[in-house]
């Protein structure tokens, strides 16, 4: 089964792509013996689902004690991920994604705001999205880095939004019929909250900014434009005289990966001015998350913990 992915670079524009995947398996959650979510393997909202993908296969989701606006999941080094979104509804919808802090279409510091580059879904389509968009035919994809090798680092625009993820979905905004009568043109502004005046002042706004057509390089400064094209990866470092071994200090965050094909083409789409959706989620390694209370699936600590009665079974080997 194909699909079509969009993406729209700007609200004035109305410029949009669309790449041909595949679609998502059901997702599986896990409970505990009271009966409450232990982790699952999707977010979802009232626009989207969101699945969070680890070399191709969905990573459990993880709320922490006391904290259920966010979603932890387990980074791990030199691993390649990507975001599967479904559009849930029977209409498109824009989907805005920021990780750590930036943009993954142009690569550029996010304010979560509808007049952004984004995605958009045709009614019940599922897409993948795995990397820094580069063009309208490759991405970078996302790959787990310790903080300092990060994307947002190696571009100068390192956040507070390091190791974050952040999942906006925009429903589209439906034509209105203007007419010449200034008290109807007046009540139909009413009725939009007043918002076409400043609708049409944002799009004068958003056509004097510059549309970049791909997001810019990491280490720009770097001579050596080979440098760019390897992924960041423990091999890279130990050939740069970088120590692979992690600190104990070490954080995560999303580096520049390996050139992917990724085609999209361009569609139109005027989002709504809020976003019915904002799903967050944050990544740490494994340490990082048993320090924030959280009992990772396949903790063998907790296992033994747990314990389990039963009877002697005949051994395998």
């Amino acid at each position: 089964m194909q699909t079509h992915r969009n993406l729209i670079r700007s609200l004035a524009a109305c410029a949009a792509l669309a790449l041909v995947l595949s679609a998502a398996p059901a997702s599986a959650s896990r409970y505990d013996d009271a009966g409450g979510s232990r982790w699952d393997r999707s977010a979802s909202g009232s626009l989207v689902d969101v699945q969070v993908l680890v070399e191709g296969q969905a990573a459990p989701l993880y709320f922490a004690p006391g904290r259920w606006d966010r979603r932890y999941f387990q980074a791990l080094r030199g691993r390649n991920y990507a975001l599967r979104v479904h559009n849930r509804t029977g209409q498109r919808v824009g989907v805005l994604i920021a990780v750590d802090g930036l943009n993954v279409v142009n690569g550029e510091r996010s304010n979560l705001r509808r007049n952004e580059s984004m995605y958009v879904l045709d009614p019940w389509e599922t897409a993948t999205i795995c990397g820094w968009r580069t063009s309208l035919e490759q991405v970078r994809q996302f790959v787990f880095v310790d903080e300092e090798r990060s994307y947002a680092e190696r571009t100068g625009q390192a956040n507070g939004d390091l190791g974050w993820i952040r999942v906006l979905a925009f429903e589209e905004r439906r034509p209105v019929a203007w007419f010449g009568r200034p008290e109807v043109r007046r009540l139909l502004g009413d009725a939009n909250g007043g918002r076409a005046d400043g609708d049409q002042r944002e799009r004068g706004s958003s056509d004097a900014k510059p549309r970049a057509s791909e997001a810019p390089a990491p280490g720009a400064d770097r001579a050596q434009k080979n440098e760019m094209s390897v992924p960041l990866t423990a091999e890279k470092s130990i050939a740069e005289g970088r120590a692979a071994a992690p600190q104990a200090d070490a954080y995560p965050g999303t580096g520049w990966g390996e050139r992917r094909q990724d085609p999209v083409r361009e569609t139109s789409f005027v989002a709504a001015a809020t976003a019915g959706d904002h799903l967050v989620f944050r990544y740490e390694y494994a340490s990082s998350l048993r320090a924030l209370g959280i009992a990772l699936d396949g903790d063998r600590l907790r296992d033994r913990e747990h314990g389990e009665l039963g009877f002697a079974k005949p051994p395998k080997w």
